[in-house]
C-alpha cells in the first residue's frame, strides 16, 4: 500500500523483429505460434525508480527469448490501480496480465465478477507451488465468496514484512539503545522525545502509514499459535474486529499523535514524502514495509528489525506476506494468449528474477538459486533473516484491509479522525466492525 502520486505509461522503444511464419503455420523460436507473437497489455504498481528499472529490464529478458512479444507496460500506484483496474478490464481496455490487490476489495471482486482467470494450471505446468509456500499462495484464492479456499488467482514476486525502520546515528546521539522488547520500545519513544527528537516518522496526508503502524502493533502482540482469530477475520470466516488488543493498539497510537511522538506537521505530509524525510535523517523510528528497502539503503544509518515484541510472545506476528499478485484477466479470450500471460508471470517468479530483485535491494518472494551471489544490502539481510523466521514460525500476518472490500476506505475515512482526536478508539474499532459484519451479512 504505497507508490508514488502518478500513474506512467511506458511502451519500451526498441522493437525485437524475428521473422514470423504465415499465420497458423509455422513456429518461431521457443515454441510460440504466430498467434502469440503480439502485444501483451501489462500493469504494475513498481512505479518507484529503482523497482521500474528492474521490471523494464525483466521485460527487456523476457521479450529477447520471445521474438515477436512486444510488452506494452503501464504502471500505477497502489491506490490509481484500485481505482481503475476493475473497470478498465470490465470495459475490454485493460491489461492481460496485471498486479491485484488480495482481499475482498480487489482480488475477490474481480473473481466474483469473472474479470481474472485461475491459474491452477500454471501453478502445475511450472512448479510454482515448489517456489512459494502453499499458506502464501493460499493469499490468491477464492472459492465463490470464500477467500483463502477454491481456485488461486494469482502469485506474487515480492515479499512483503511491515516493521520497524530505525535510524542508528540519532539513536547513538540520543544515547538510545535498540530496543529488543516492547516495553523498551516504548521507553525509547520516551527518552527520544526528551531529547527533542521526534519518536516517529509518519505521515497520513496519504498513503497508508498509520494503518501499518496500527496493524503492526496489534499483531505484534499476537502469538502465532494464536493466529486463528486474526486469520478467520481476514478470510472471512467471522469474528470481531472489536477486541482489546485493537483497541489498546488504536488508543496507544492516538496518544502518540496526541503527545508530540510524531514528526511535527504529519497530519499534511504524505506517507511517501515521510519517507524521503526519514531517509534524510528526520525522526528516529519509521513502521512500514519493505518495499522501501530500495530508497532507504541511500542512507546507511538505517536499519530494519520486527516490531519488538511484549514479554510472553514467543513467536510475535508481523503484517506482511507477499506485495500485489501477478494475475491473468479475462481479456486473455484465447488459450494462446492465455499460455503467454502464464508464461509471463512465471518469469516474473522465477530465480532469475527473484536475484535481479535482490540485486537492486528488494526482498524477493521466490528463493535464490543456489548459485547466486548477489551483493546484499545489510537492509535486504535482515529482511531475508527476517523472511525465514517469519515463514518457520508462521507467524506471517494480514494487512486488515484485505477483510472487506471497503475496509480500506473505512479506516482511511477515520485514521485522521482518531489521530486528531476527533474520535474514541473504541469508535474507531467500532467502524472496522461494522464494516466487515456488514460484509459477512452480504455475504450470505
Amino acid at each position: 500500500m504505497n507508490r508514488t502520486v502518478k500513474s506512467i505509461s511506458i511502451l519500451p522503444a526498441y522493437r525485437l523483429k524475428a521473422a514470423v511464419a504465415l499465420a497458423g503455420a509455422a513456429l518461431v523460436s521457443f515454441g510460440l505460434s504466430a498467434a502469440r507473437a503480439d502485444d501483451l497489455a501489462v500493469w504494475d504498481d513498481q512505479t518507484f525508480e529503482g523497482q521500474s528499472a528492474v521490471i523494464e529490464q525483466l521485460n527487456k529478458d523476457f521479450e529477447a527469448a520471445h521474438p515477436g512479444v512486444t510488452i506494452k507496460r503501464t504502471a500505477r500506484t497502489f491506490d490509481d490501480m484500485k481505482l481503475t483496474l476493475k473497470l478498465a478490464v470490465s470495459a475490454g481496455d485493460g491489461p492481460v496480465v496485471t498486479k491485484v490487490n488480495q482481499g475482498a476489495g480487489d482480488m475477490g471482486a474481480m473473481v466474483k465478477e469473472g474479470l481474472l482467470l485461475p491459474v491452477d494450471e500454471y501453478i502445475k505446468k511450472y512448479g510454482w507451488d515448489k517456489r512459494q509456500s502453499d499458506s502464501v499462495l493460499a493469499r490468491d484464492r477464492w472459492e465463490g465468496a470464500k477467500f483463502g479456499v477454491g481456485k488461486t488467482y494469482g502469485i506474487s514476486g515480492l515479499a512483503e514484512i511491515v516493521g520497524l525502520y530505525y535510524n542508528k546515528k540519532i539513536l547513538d546521539d540520543a544515547g538510545v539503545a535498540l530496543p529488543h522488547t516492547f516495553d523498551e520500545l516504548l521507553a525509547a519513544l520516551d527518552k527520544l522525545k526528551e531529547k527533542g527528537v521526534a519518536p516517529f516518522m509518519m505521515g497520513s496526508a496519504k498513503q497508508h502509514l498509520a494503518l501499518h503502524m496500527i496493524g503492526a502493533i496489534d499483531q505484534a502482540h499476537i502469538d502465532a499459535a494464536n493466529r486463528a482469530e486474526l486469520d478467520d477475520l481476514i478470510y472471512g470466516k467471522g469474528g470481531s474486529w472489536n477486541t482489546k488488543g485493537n483497541i489498546e493498539s488504536a488508543k496507544l497510537v492516538q496518544q502518540w499523535a496526541q503527545g508530540g511522538y510524531f514528526y511535527p506537521g504529519f497530519e499534511g505530509i504524505s506517507g511517501d514524502d515521510a519517507v524521503q524525510l526519514f531517509i534524510s535523517g528526520q525522526g528516529a523510528f519509521l513502521i512500514s514495509g519493505t518495499w522501501y528497502f530500495g530508497d532507504m539503503q541511500n542512507n546507511p544509518d538505517i536499519g530494519f528489525m520486527a516490531i519488538p515484541a511484549p514479554k510472553g510472545i514467543s513467536k510475535p506476528m508481523s503484517v506482511g506476506g507477499v506485495d500485489l499478485a501477478w494475475a491473468i484477466t479475462s481479456l486473455a479470450k484465447d488459450k494462446a494468449k492465455q499460455d503467454l500471460a502464464g508464461e509471463y508471470i512465471d518469469y516474473m517468479v522465477s530465480e532469475k528474477a527473484a536475484e535481479s530483485w535482490a540485486a537492486a535491494g528488494y526482498l524477493p518472494a521466490t528463493s535464490l538459486p543456489a548459485d547466486a551471489k548477489p551483493k546484499l544490502t545489510p537492509l535486504l539481510t535482515s529482511g531475508i533473516e527476517m523472511w525465514k523466521t517469519l515463514n518457520a514460525n508462521d507467524a506471517l500476518g494480514h494487512y486488515p484491509d484485505w477483510s472487506s472490500p471497503t475496509m480500506l476506505k473505512t479506516i482511511d475515512d477515520n485514521t485522521p479522525l482518531l489521530l486528531s482526536g476527533k474520535i474514541t478508539p473504541e469508535a474507531f474499532v467500532d467502524a472496522m466492525d461494522k464494516d466487515y459484519q456488514a460484509y459477512l451479512k452480504d455475504k450470505k
